[in-house]
């Protein structure tokens, strides 16, 4: 089970945002991670995701770089290919890419700043063209055209050969009309949401879809959940399900969790710290980590 770390962008300076990544690393964690909001609605700042990445990439040595999720309209997928290619060759092949189609609070975000935010249906379409395009040029060994209703591309070239042979897509996806698309076009699919039996819910639904496509078997699965420990007691399950958190209890029941994670399928957990002092972090790193490896 690889496990990884979102790190603080909201009313936070870079030092922070360092601070943990190299904690996470130097604790044993695989992978440090960014969401991709642009607009601060929770807080009065708010650090862009992919310049994070790219001056972690040099401040780092082994933790993989990864979005959960990137949001496709923020960025044109030829420009996005061309970043990701160029953070993997900065970062020794580390960069572990997750795209979606965006959120409830993005509607106000793209009215903000004058991006087009259309409807669910066509955003999804999009999302698929999107996808096809960065295959496309990450893939490429010469130039490519792509017959695209939203990103035609001509003669396009990748130039800046990656790395890693083929740069890990995460499809973010909770709905059930965004897990079939992960399950027909992702190359692993990242789940968030409220708890364990909605995930076994999704579970069922992108193995149907893949069944359906004579795929079989499964894709790579990870779960994006906050965290939160505590070493006896209860706790509140409902306050824990409305902040989107699948991973809570004590690190015995933690681990429990864990081990019905596998059991789904999943292979990466990626865990969000809503303490400020990453108290729930710090608590998995010593008590729960180790038995993970």
């Amino acid at each position: 089970m690889r496990v990884g770390v979102v790190l603080p962008r909201y009313d936070v300076e870079f030092a922070v945002v360092r601070e943990l990544a190299s904690w996470a690393e130097e604790s044993g964690f695989d992978s440090v991670w960014v969401t991709d909001h642009l607009q601060p609605t929770r807080g009065k700042t708010l650090l862009e995701p992919w310049t994070i990445l790219s001056t972690l990439s040099i401040l780092t040595r082994k933790v993989r770089l990864g979005t959960t999720v990137l949001c496709y309209s923020y960025r044109h997928p030829a420009v996005l290919a061309k970043m990701v290619s160029t953070l993997d060759r900065v970062s020794g092949g580390r960069v572990e890419l997750g795209l979606g189609t965006g959120s409830g609070p993005q509607v106000e975000e793209h009215r903000a700043m004058g991006i087009p935010y259309p409807g669910f249906r066509e955003r999804v379409e999009r999302l698929k063209d999107y996808i096809k395009v960065l295959r496309l040029i990450l893939g490429s060994n010469g130039r490519v055209s792509f017959n695209s209703k939203y990103y035609p591309l001509r003669d396009a070239m990748r130039d800046s050969p990656t790395v890693q042979e083929k740069i890990p897509i995460w499809v973010g996806a909770r709905r059930r009309r965004m897990l079939r698309v992960a399950a027909e076009i992702g190359e692993g699919w990242n789940f968030y949401g409220d708890s364990l039996e909605e995930y076994e819910e999704a579970v069922k639904i992108v193995e149907r879809r893949l069944s359906e496509l004579g795929a079989g078997g499964k894709i790579p699965q990870a779960v994006f959940t906050s965290i939160s420990v505590w070493r006896n007691g209860k706790d509140d399950e409902e306050k824990m399900r409305r902040t989107h958190t699948i991973i809570y209890g004590t690190p015995d029941e933690i681990l429990r969790k864990i081990d019905r994670l596998r059991e789904l399928g999943v292979e990466l957990i990626i865990l969000r710290d809503l303490d400020k002092e990453n108290r729930n972090l710090k608590i998995f790193a010593s008590e729960i980590l180790p038995s993970l490896r």
